[in-house]
Protein backbone atom coordinates (compact mmCIF):
# COMPACT_ATOMS: atom_id res chain seq x y z
CA UNK A 1 0.00 0.00 0.00
CA UNK A 2 1.22 3.00 -0.92
CA UNK A 3 1.24 6.46 1.28
CA UNK A 4 -0.35 9.31 0.16
CA UNK A 5 1.22 12.33 1.56
CA UNK A 6 -0.78 14.98 2.91
CA UNK A 7 0.82 18.07 1.89
CA UNK A 8 1.90 17.76 -1.58
CA UNK A 9 -0.76 14.31 -2.61
CA UNK A 10 2.13 12.64 -3.89
CA UNK A 11 2.52 8.62 -3.56
CA UNK A 12 5.43 8.48 -0.99
CA UNK A 13 5.93 5.01 -0.66
CA UNK A 14 4.86 2.01 1.18
CA UNK A 15 4.31 1.88 5.23
CA UNK A 16 7.89 1.78 5.94
CA UNK A 17 8.68 5.24 4.65
CA UNK A 18 8.54 7.91 7.86
CA UNK A 19 8.72 11.49 5.69
CA UNK A 20 7.69 12.26 1.93
CA UNK A 21 10.74 12.12 -0.25
CA UNK A 22 9.08 14.92 -2.04
CA UNK A 23 8.11 17.76 0.51
CA UNK A 24 9.57 16.35 3.88
CA UNK A 25 6.08 16.20 5.43
CA UNK A 26 5.88 13.30 8.11
CA UNK A 27 3.78 10.62 7.12
CA UNK A 28 1.30 8.19 9.92
CA UNK A 29 2.17 4.62 9.13
CA UNK A 30 -1.26 2.73 8.70
CA UNK A 31 -3.12 2.25 12.07
CA UNK A 32 -0.80 5.02 13.30
CA UNK A 33 -2.49 8.43 14.89
CA UNK A 34 -0.60 11.18 14.29
CA UNK A 35 2.35 12.12 16.84
CA UNK A 36 1.03 15.33 19.57
CA UNK A 37 3.64 17.58 20.42
CA UNK A 38 5.29 21.02 19.87
CA UNK A 39 4.36 23.37 16.64
CA UNK A 40 7.02 22.37 14.45
CA UNK A 41 7.43 18.90 16.17
CA UNK A 42 6.94 15.60 13.86
CA UNK A 43 3.13 15.46 13.69
CA UNK A 44 2.29 19.11 14.11
CA UNK A 45 0.96 20.87 10.94
CA UNK A 46 3.47 22.83 8.94
CA UNK A 47 2.63 26.28 8.31
CA UNK A 48 4.90 25.72 5.03
CA UNK A 49 2.87 23.35 3.46
CA UNK A 50 0.44 25.68 2.00
CA UNK A 51 3.21 27.31 0.21
CA UNK A 52 4.85 23.91 -1.27
CA UNK A 53 1.32 22.81 -2.45
CA UNK A 54 0.93 26.34 -3.83
CA UNK A 55 4.80 26.11 -5.62
CA UNK A 56 4.24 23.19 -6.92
CA UNK A 57 0.72 23.80 -9.06
CA UNK A 58 3.30 26.28 -11.19
CA UNK A 59 4.98 24.34 -14.25
CA UNK A 60 8.02 27.01 -14.32
CA UNK A 61 10.92 26.70 -11.62
CA UNK A 62 12.05 29.90 -11.43
CA UNK A 63 8.16 30.81 -10.76
CA UNK A 64 8.17 27.60 -8.02
CA UNK A 65 11.18 28.84 -6.56
CA UNK A 66 10.12 32.41 -6.09
CA UNK A 67 6.77 31.25 -4.12
CA UNK A 68 9.26 29.00 -2.24
CA UNK A 69 11.40 31.52 -1.11
CA UNK A 70 8.80 33.67 -0.33
CA UNK A 71 7.61 30.74 1.98
CA UNK A 72 10.50 30.42 3.33
CA UNK A 73 10.42 34.11 5.00
CA UNK A 74 7.02 33.55 5.94
CA UNK A 75 7.66 30.56 7.66
CA UNK A 76 11.39 30.13 8.13
CA UNK A 77 11.06 26.95 10.59
CA UNK A 78 9.23 24.69 7.51
CA UNK A 79 10.86 21.58 6.86
CA UNK A 80 8.33 21.27 3.83
CA UNK A 81 9.39 24.93 2.59
CA UNK A 82 13.23 24.35 2.97
CA UNK A 83 12.99 20.47 2.08
CA UNK A 84 11.48 21.63 -1.52
CA UNK A 85 13.61 24.03 -2.25
CA UNK A 86 16.85 21.89 -2.44
CA UNK A 87 15.37 20.46 -5.51
CA UNK A 88 15.44 23.53 -7.62
CA UNK A 89 18.75 24.77 -8.63
CA UNK A 90 20.24 27.70 -9.63
CA UNK A 91 20.80 28.46 -13.55
CA UNK A 92 24.25 29.49 -14.46
CA UNK A 93 24.45 33.28 -15.77
CA UNK A 94 26.92 32.54 -18.17
CA UNK A 95 26.96 29.12 -19.81
CA UNK A 96 29.45 28.32 -22.07
CA UNK A 97 28.67 29.17 -25.98
CA UNK A 98 26.43 26.33 -27.62
CA UNK A 99 25.75 24.35 -24.28
CA UNK A 100 21.88 24.28 -23.14
CA UNK A 101 21.54 25.16 -19.31
CA UNK A 102 19.55 22.81 -17.49
CA UNK A 103 21.02 23.63 -14.15
CA UNK A 104 17.50 24.99 -12.99
CA UNK A 105 16.94 21.51 -12.40
CA UNK A 106 18.31 20.06 -9.92
CA UNK A 107 18.52 16.87 -10.90
CA UNK A 108 20.86 17.75 -13.76
CA UNK A 109 24.12 17.42 -11.40
CA UNK A 110 24.00 13.61 -12.30
CA UNK A 111 24.75 14.82 -16.12
CA UNK A 112 28.40 14.78 -15.00
CA UNK A 113 28.08 11.12 -15.06
CA UNK A 114 26.45 10.73 -18.32
CA UNK A 115 28.92 13.60 -20.53
CA UNK A 116 31.74 14.62 -18.15
CA UNK A 117 33.37 16.34 -20.72
CA UNK A 118 30.74 18.63 -20.94
CA UNK A 119 32.02 19.97 -17.93
CA UNK A 120 34.74 21.88 -16.33
CA UNK A 121 36.41 20.09 -13.44
CA UNK A 122 35.87 23.31 -11.44
CA UNK A 123 31.69 22.51 -12.24
CA UNK A 124 32.13 18.80 -11.48
CA UNK A 125 33.44 19.85 -8.15
CA UNK A 126 30.11 21.95 -7.98
CA UNK A 127 28.06 19.43 -8.77
CA UNK A 128 29.39 16.63 -6.79
CA UNK A 129 28.89 18.80 -3.49
CA UNK A 130 25.28 19.67 -4.22
CA UNK A 131 24.89 15.93 -4.01
CA UNK A 132 26.53 15.62 -0.73
CA UNK A 133 27.91 18.15 0.93
CA UNK A 134 25.79 21.76 0.31
CA UNK A 135 25.02 23.59 2.81
CA UNK A 136 21.44 23.80 2.00
CA UNK A 137 21.06 19.95 2.08
CA UNK A 138 22.83 20.28 5.35
CA UNK A 139 20.63 22.62 7.02
CA UNK A 140 17.65 21.23 5.28
CA UNK A 141 18.01 17.89 6.55
CA UNK A 142 19.02 18.98 10.27
CA UNK A 143 15.28 20.18 10.33
CA UNK A 144 14.07 16.57 10.40
CA UNK A 145 14.79 13.87 13.32
CA UNK A 146 16.87 11.50 10.98
CA UNK A 147 18.71 14.32 9.12
CA UNK A 148 21.04 11.04 7.27
CA UNK A 149 17.73 9.51 6.27
CA UNK A 150 16.38 12.49 4.67
CA UNK A 151 20.06 12.91 3.06
CA UNK A 152 19.24 9.66 1.47
CA UNK A 153 15.41 10.08 0.54
CA UNK A 154 17.22 13.12 -1.29
CA UNK A 155 19.84 11.38 -3.24
CA UNK A 156 16.78 9.33 -3.90
CA UNK A 157 14.77 11.76 -5.88
CA UNK A 158 17.48 13.30 -7.57
CA UNK A 159 18.29 10.21 -8.45
CA UNK A 160 14.33 9.21 -10.15
CA UNK A 161 14.11 12.70 -11.29
CA UNK A 162 17.04 12.24 -13.64
CA UNK A 163 16.01 9.22 -15.13
CA UNK A 164 12.40 10.43 -15.34
CA UNK A 165 13.60 13.79 -17.40
CA UNK A 166 17.17 13.09 -18.43
CA UNK A 167 16.88 9.26 -19.95
CA UNK A 168 13.19 8.81 -20.13
CA UNK A 169 12.65 11.76 -22.44
CA UNK A 170 15.69 11.46 -24.49
CA UNK A 171 14.18 10.71 -27.63
CA UNK A 172 17.52 9.20 -28.86
CA UNK A 173 17.86 6.71 -26.41
CA UNK A 174 13.70 5.84 -26.33
CA UNK A 175 13.26 6.08 -30.03
CA UNK A 176 9.87 8.19 -29.55
CA UNK A 177 8.43 9.82 -32.49
CA UNK A 178 6.14 12.53 -33.22
CA UNK A 179 6.16 13.52 -29.49
CA UNK A 180 5.27 9.80 -28.73
CA UNK A 181 7.08 8.04 -26.26
CA UNK A 182 7.65 4.32 -26.92
CA UNK A 183 7.08 2.50 -23.43
CA UNK A 184 8.21 -1.15 -25.09
CA UNK A 185 11.33 -2.00 -24.38
CA UNK A 186 11.88 1.44 -22.66
CA UNK A 187 14.34 -0.41 -19.84
CA UNK A 188 16.14 -1.95 -23.17
CA UNK A 189 16.77 1.34 -24.52
CA UNK A 190 18.04 2.85 -21.24
CA UNK A 191 20.19 0.10 -19.94
CA UNK A 192 23.53 0.83 -21.36
CA UNK A 193 23.75 4.58 -20.55
CA UNK A 194 22.07 4.46 -17.29
CA UNK A 195 24.99 1.69 -16.77
CA UNK A 196 27.45 3.43 -18.16
CA UNK A 197 26.58 6.23 -15.34
CA UNK A 198 26.63 3.94 -12.36
CA UNK A 199 29.81 2.84 -13.83
CA UNK A 200 31.48 6.18 -13.64
CA UNK A 201 29.90 6.62 -10.01
CA UNK A 202 31.81 3.44 -8.59
CA UNK A 203 34.89 5.06 -10.05
CA UNK A 204 34.88 8.32 -9.08
CA UNK A 205 37.78 9.02 -7.12
CA UNK A 206 36.71 12.54 -5.90
CA UNK A 207 34.29 10.79 -3.65
CA UNK A 208 34.51 9.00 -0.75
CA UNK A 209 34.35 4.90 -1.06
CA UNK A 210 30.68 4.73 1.06
CA UNK A 211 29.62 7.78 -1.05
CA UNK A 212 30.50 6.44 -4.26
CA UNK A 213 28.75 2.97 -3.48
CA UNK A 214 25.83 5.19 -1.99
CA UNK A 215 25.18 6.76 -5.40
CA UNK A 216 25.65 3.96 -8.01
CA UNK A 217 22.91 1.86 -5.52
CA UNK A 218 20.49 4.86 -5.11
CA UNK A 219 20.58 4.71 -8.86
CA UNK A 220 20.10 0.83 -9.52
CA UNK A 221 17.58 1.72 -7.06
CA UNK A 222 15.49 4.76 -9.06
CA UNK A 223 16.35 3.20 -12.09
CA UNK A 224 14.21 -0.01 -11.34
CA UNK A 225 11.72 1.97 -9.96
CA UNK A 226 11.03 3.73 -12.63
CA UNK A 227 11.02 1.07 -14.87
CA UNK A 228 8.81 -1.26 -12.91
CA UNK A 229 11.28 -3.56 -11.52
CA UNK A 230 12.50 -4.55 -14.68
CA UNK A 231 16.55 -4.76 -14.51
CA UNK A 232 17.51 -7.33 -16.93
CA UNK A 233 18.83 -5.80 -19.46
CA UNK A 234 20.56 -3.36 -16.58
CA UNK A 235 22.06 -6.17 -14.89
CA UNK A 236 23.38 -7.37 -18.31
CA UNK A 237 25.17 -4.19 -19.20
CA UNK A 238 26.33 -3.98 -15.88
CA UNK A 239 28.38 -7.80 -16.29
CA UNK A 240 29.07 -6.84 -19.89
CA UNK A 241 31.52 -3.68 -18.48
CA UNK A 242 32.80 -5.82 -15.40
Amino acid sequence: MSLICPACGRKAGGPEIRFCPYCGARLAAYGEAPDAGKPGEPGRPDPGEAWVRKALQKSSLPERKKILTEGLKACPDSRAVAWELLFIGEPMKKPPKGRLDYSIIKSWVLQIYREPGLFSEEERTAMRRELFDSEALERAAARFPDPEEKKRAYLRRLCEEYIEIFLEEDRRLTGGIFGFRREKNREKSLAAPAAAMIRRMRADGELTVDQRNSLADTFYEAFSTRMGGRVDHLDEALKAED
